[in-house]
């Protein structure tokens, strides 16, 4: 029978390179240090094992399994607040879509960029404009020469009372007595420009 001389790492040693997943240089020189002295011994003095096939359950108990290496998890960086948008942009971001209010308008006037003229004018761009000056659509001279601007005001006291507020136009509409229509419109009108 054969033997081979057996290497003896202590068991200490396994278990502190398994806990501490230090340095490896500083566990290998202790590993040859046991081989080392094992090897400096006398042929006679070193005990030895008869040579064995190896079987795959001696392998897995042999080599220690590795521990894994932490890896660092970042720190998710704080993402900017937006600040709240101005209440004048919020007026800017209602839809375009005409109110129910507007129902009333849409039989005699348009209101998209470069929209017809109807029966009355096309109203994109009203709002903030004199009255009476929108291209190719032909007015009242009462409407031309009343020196109105289109402002919320104003267009609140027309939408009223087209009549009373300008006596001669040809607007032949009796008026909304609402306020809340008559704002929902005029806030429809600010957006169409």
């Amino acid at each position: 029978m054969r033997y081979a001389p057996t290497i003896v790492i202590p068991a200490m040693a396994l278990a502190l390179a398994a806990c501490s997943g230090g340095n490896d240089a500083a566990e290998t020189p202790a590993a040859e240090e046991t081989v080392g002295a094992e090897a400096a011994m006398p042929d006679e003095a070193v005990p030895e094992t008869p040579v064995e096939e190896e079987t795959p359950a001696a392998e897995e108990t042999a080599e220690p399994e590795p521990t894994p290496t932490p890896t660092p998890t970042p720190t998710p960086t704080p993402k900017a607040v937006a600040a709240p948008a101005p209440k004048a942009e919020v007026v800017a971001a209602v839809s375009a879509d005409p109110p129910a209010a507007y129902a009333r308008c849409l039989m005699c006037h348009t209101a998209n960029k470069g929209g017809a003229n109807k029966l009355g004018p096309n109203l994109w761009g009203t709002f903030g404009k004199s009255a009476g000056v929108h291209a190719d659509f032909n007015y009242s001279t009462a409407l031309k020469e009343s020196g109105v601007t289109w402002t919320e005001e104003n267009l609140h006291a027309w939408l009223e009372n087209p009549r009373a507020f300008i006596p001669g136009n040809r607007m032949s509409f009796p008026g909304i007595r609402d306020e809340a229509k008559r704002q929902e419109i005029i806030d429809y009108l600010k957006q169409q420009r």
